[in-house]
């Protein structure tokens, strides 16, 4: 049976191995940083902890959802919550959408296109050196919005989103099937 570390445990010394994937290293001592089972690289002189479940290696190409959190006129800063397969996308992952690459026409900022707690669906362009996304194609943009005034969602009605709660109509990237979402799709 494999023996279960936890962050914390003590695997080796920095005299025999160097601390390596899911480790750290305090006073000489190599401690496991993950829940895993230990992994040792005898050629290398390793210590490494290999995780149970380990979140999915994001590549260009995967669609990932996420949440706006903050946006300039040049780029859109999003938190990854996972991958559109339903996969978790590991701890505190961020990408930025660049103005450039939320919509194939042109666009001079991309406040007008997103807004802080916006949910979005984007594909990956890049993974390093950092996250690099796009919603220039159809089936990607803001699933769900709220109100810029009054923090209600917000509804398609005719082409445009519409707030119920004050009546204000708004503009996003929408995805292709944002009316999905939307709870009061009026089209």
């Amino acid at each position: 049976m494999t023996e279960l570390l936890m962050p914390g445990d003590e695997l080796a010394t920095s005299e025999e191995y160097i601390s390596g994937d899911g480790t750290y290293e305090d006073d000489g001592i190599i401690y496991a940083a993950i829940i895993g089972q230990k992994d040792f690289d005898e050629a290398e002189k390793i210590a490494k902890v290999k995780a149970f479940n380990p979140p999915p290696i994001l590549k260009p190409g995967d669609i990932i959802l996420g949440e706006v959190t903050n946006v300039s006129n040049s780029i859109a800063n999003i938190n990854i919550s996972g991958l559109e397969n339903g996969k978790t996308a590991g701890n505190n992952l961020s990408g930025v959408v660049h103005v450039s690459k939320i919509k194939e026409d042109y666009i001079k900022d991309a406040r007008h296109e997103f807004h802080i707690g916006d949910m979005i669906r984007a594909r990956i362009e890049q993974v390093e050196p950092s996250i690099q996304l796009a919603t220039n194609a159809e089936e990607f943009g803001v699933l769900k919005a709220r109100c810029f005034r009054c923090r209600g969602i917000l509804s398609n009605k005719d082409g445009s989103l519409f707030c119920p709660v004050c009546e204000r109509t708004e503009s996003r990237k929408l995805a292709g099937d944002f009316h999905r979402y939307s709870p009061y799709h009026q089209d």
